[in-house]
């Protein structure tokens, strides 16, 4: 039978150190609220009094509107990456609020990021831009695994799979952002399918891992 935990089974963690996880991730809560809150705002309103109009008014727009989209489903990503991981952290260490902080920087810039890619004619260096940022999250998301371990800030009877491969499915999408640079020269807009396949192989590589956030 898998062992269920490597946190062991006593609670080492003070309710100070537990108010102070809590408070990290209310706050990072808050800010990816915020952030994807804020992707709407610049969105265009079709103009028009006809529905033909109104239809010609969403095709005029209808990159920047797919845009908006792809940034949703990004922030929701990462949102639910930090959910499944941080519900499970009791303690926070100085390095791991750093590196969380770096991470929320991502997030608040996603909607400047955004217009990088809310044009009908997206170049090599827009979309270079974008992936680039990604994977710097993504990135700094796998540091954050790693440090928790280490540090042992996992609460006591953590799935022993997320405290030692956790880092491993963030790592495979982190690197499948970046491979999404040298193809937006060969496949071009249809780059932006990789995007779209990396959360598929995030799940499938957590399933395969047994990283589902369920005790054994």
């Amino acid at each position: 039978m898998a062992e269920a935990s490597t946190q062991g089974t006593e609670d080492e963690f003070g309710p100070t150190e537990r108010g102070a996880a809590e408070r990290l991730t209310f706050f990072s809560d808050a800010v990816v609220a915020i952030a994807i809150t804020l992707l709407a705002i610049d969105l265009q309103v079709p103009q028009g009094d006809t529905a033909a109009e109104l239809a010609a008014g969403f095709s005029a727009h209808r990159a920047e509107y797919l845009a908006f989209l792809i940034s949703f489903a990004v922030i929701a990503r990462h949102w639910i990456s930090h959910h499944r991981v941080f519900r499970y952290v009791a303690r926070a260490t100085l390095p791991l609020i750093w590196l969380n902080m770096l991470w929320l920087l991502i997030i608040v810039l996603t909607p400047f990021f955004t217009r990088f890619i809310a044009e009908d004619q997206v170049d090599f260096a827009r979309f270079s831009v974008y992936a680039l940022a990604e994977t710097v999250q993504i990135g700094t998301f796998t540091v954050i695994l790693v440090v928790l371990a280490r540090t042992r800030s996992f609460v006591p009877g953590t799935p022993w799979r997320l405290v030692r491969y956790g880092w491993v499915p963030s790592a495979i999408t982190g690197f499948a952002f970046l491979v999404s640079i040298p193809l937006f020269p060969l496949l071009e807009l249809w780059a932006f399918a990789v995007w779209a396949v990396v959360p598929f192989l995030g799940d499938r590589i957590t399933n395969k891992l047994g990283i589902t956030g369920r005790d054994d």
